[in-house]
């Protein structure tokens, strides 16, 4: 009975060391637990600061003129868009240190990659009782990419000739005349094509009503437009003739003439909103930069077989529009004040001058940031098909 006891107290004393054991074993998983949960939380708010910085910093490299390989050797640039997006890092992550680690060319040459890590420390809660005191360290990077967009969802059905834009380097650029097909027009002389007047057809539904010119001007196309591929560094006569040979048939960056009338209402109520919400859109550019811009940079000049090629997209800020004098066919009435005033019209331009054979736009070149442009770059940053349209994205 003696043996039955001793053996009994034993078995306790066993079970106890087992429970012991256990316990140690338990907490430490409980400990790896939560400090995994707290450095997982801590590195995703790295990532997402190294990804909000990156962005930030391609949106202000975006702002900057110059090629990519201009771009990426500039150290002031570098050193001032640095100080700028750290706000953006300190965000996200409080208490993480950062910098731009990378500018370069991306692989094609064509666009901007800009790489940005964030590193931070996590406090060990329960580490220290296995001897981790110290806390977790981490490092987040990301690259983001800035380009030249290879197309646009929204743009509005006119095509604008390269000759008359103005060199612009710095945007915004002053408020300034774009005049389209009328006798007064000597950059473009003749490349009105009979019966049309810059005014295009979207790519999803060709249409010479004045309804869907309207719904088009107000709200832009459906469908992208896209800029020829390829064009590259050509200039001049060889661009015009690169333009031209790309361009047999109708397509989204071969766009079809619409004959329709100006001084249709839906067009001109169109207008008077944009003009009056100071609107930016994405307009199409033909003809390149030779001047003048003749009947030879459009395919198949005359009428609805009149084909533009799209040398490159634009954005601009709507200050006016002058369709004649009839009625509302100007935006004369509409003052020309904010973006549109003071000394971002240093000429003092309006939209009342002209008869009713004057047709011309009054605009500002901005930098506009693109949706619907996925693709690889066709456009390389500072060749003459960069008009200021881009795209930021995330690509590590």
């Amino acid at each position: 009975m003696s043996r039955l006891r001793s053996r009994r107290r034993d078995e306790r004393g066993a079970v106890a060391v087992t429970v012991a054991m256990l316990m140690v074993v338990l907490v430490g998983i409980g400990a790896f637990t939560v400090d995994f949960g707290v450095s997982y939380v801590s590195t995703r708010q790295l990532q997402t600061a190294s990804d909000s910085a990156a962005l930030a910093a391609a949106t202000k490299y975006g702002q900057l003129p110059g090629s990519c390989a201009v771009l990426a050797a500039d150290t002031a640039a570098k050193a001032a868009v640095q100080s700028g997006v750290t706000s953006y890092r300190e965000e996200n992550r409080a208490g993480s240190t950062g910098s731009i680690t990378s500018v370069a060319c991306s692989p094609d040459g064509k666009a901007l990659d800009i790489t940005y890590s964030s590193a931070g420390s996590t406090e060990s809660f329960l580490g220290g009782v296995f001897g981790h005191s110290s806390g977790y360290n981490s490092t987040k990077s990301a690259t983001a990419r800035v380009q030249v967009p290879t197309q646009g969802i929204g743009v509005r059905p006119y095509a604008l000739c390269g000759s008359i834009l103005p060199s612009v380097t710095t945007f915004p650029s002053p408020v300034f005349q774009m005049d389209l097909p009328s006798t007064g027009n000597s950059l473009c002389p003749g490349a009105a094509s009979s019966g049309n007047w810059w005014s295009i057809d979207c790519p999803e539904a060709p249409s010479n009503s004045n309804t869907y010119l309207g719904e088009a001007t107000l709200n832009g196309c459906t469908d992208p437009i896209s800029i020829v591929p390829n064009q590259g560094t050509r200039t001049g006569s060889d661009l015009r003739n690169y333009l031209n040979n790309s361009c047999p048939v109708k397509s989204s960056s071969c766009l079809g003439a619409n004959t329709g009338n100006l001084g249709g209402t839906p067009i001109l109520n169109a207008w008077s909103s944009l003009v009056q919400e100071r609107k930016r859109i994405l307009l199409p550019v033909f003809c390149g930069t030779p001047s003048p811009c003749d009947q030879a940079a459009v395919v198949n000049a005359g009428g609805n077989n009149a084909i533009y090629p799209v040398q490159a997209l634009v954005g601009v800020i709507v200050c006016g529009y002058h369709f004649g004098t009839n009625n509302n066919q100007n935006s004369a009435a509409i003052p020309m004040d904010g973006d549109c005033g003071g000394l971002n019209n240093p000429n003092g331009l309006t939209a009342a001058p002209g008869g009713n054979q004057d047709n011309y736009l009054l605009l500002r070149a901005v930098r506009i940031q693109v949706s619907g442009s996925s693709g690889d770059p066709q456009c390389a940053m500072g060749d003459t098909c960069d008009l200021g349209a881009r795209i930021y994205k995330l690509v590590k």
